[in-house]
Parts: C-alpha cells; sequence; structure tokens
C-alpha cells in the first residue's frame, strides 16, 4: 500500500484516487514520472494523446429492413431448391445402387451355377478318365519291368 502525503494528511494511493476522481493508475503513473503529489492529484486528466471521436452515422434500420427480408426471401427460396435437388440426386444414385446390386446378384448367381455345373462334370468325367489313367499307367510300367 503507497501512502502520499498532500495538504498535511498521509491517505493510500486508492484513497486519494477516490476522493480526487483521477484513477488509481493515472496517479500511479504520474508520481513513478517524477509529479510531485500536489501536480499528481490537482491536475486534471485530459485527453493527451488520444483523437477524438467522430460520430459514425447509425444506419437506418428502416432502410436496412426491406433489403434484409428480401435477402432472406431469396435465400430461403435458394436453400429449398438445393434441398431438392439434393433428394433428387440421392434418390436416382439409390436407384443405380439398386439395379447394380441386382445385376451383380444375377452375375454372381450365374457363376456359382456354372462352377456347380463344371464340378460336377470334372467328378464324372474325373471317374472314367481315371480308369483310363490307371490302366494306361500300369502298361508302360510293366513293360519296363520286364526289359
Amino acid at each position: 500500500m503507497r501512502l502520499i502525503e498532500f495538504n498535511g494528511e498521509a491517505r493510500p494511493l486508492f484513497d486519494w484516487a477516490r476522493r480526487t476522481g483521477i484513477s488509481s493508475d493515472t496517479l500511479a503513473k504520474r508520481l513513478n514520472m517524477g509529479w510531485s503529489a500536489e501536480e499528481a492529484l490537482t491536475t486534471p486528466v485530459g485527453k493527451q494523446g488520444r483523437k477524438p471521436r467522430s460520430p459514425m452515422p447509425a444506419p437506418s434500420v428502416a432502410k436496412a429492413l426491406p433489403a434484409l427480408r428480401d435477402w432472406q426471401r431469396d435465400m430461403h427460396a435458394a436453400h429449398r431448391q438445393m434441398t431438392r435437388s439434393v433428394r433428387s440426386f440421392v434418390r436416382q444414385m439409390e436407384e443405380q445402387m439398386a439395379e447394380l446390386r441386382h445385376g451383380l446378384d444375377q452375375h454372381l448367381a450365374a457363376q456359382l451355377a456354372e462352377a456347380d455345373r463344371n464340378i460336377i462334370a470334372s467328378y464324372t468325367r474325373g471317374e472314367a478318365s481315371t480308369h483310363r489313367k490307371v490302366g494306361a499307367d500300369r502298361c508302360p510300367r510293366v513293360a519296363q519291368e520286364s526289359v
């Protein structure tokens, strides 16, 4: 706590700030820069270094409201149209995917049927051909052994 003596009174900085209406930060800065207590407490706060604010004209709500309503209406219509387009696109894609799935299922069913036919045919051919091969294999071996 920093005590400042002025006019025979010693008070804390924040108390002088409350009595004079000058912020405690401003008083502390003034004292740190070497101002006397009298100068720091009696010099009014000026607007040094600050640029005066020029008042900005407030936009008229009455003028902006119709434009905002038009914009909202246009955005709503555009949103509705976009939603319809997206839904239509999704519907078309789902239909195409269903057709592709159906075609793929048919193709796979045909391949399975062909594979089954080939397996059955190989078993029936395989039995007859194995008997022939066995007989054909035995004859040359016998011939080789006898030679």
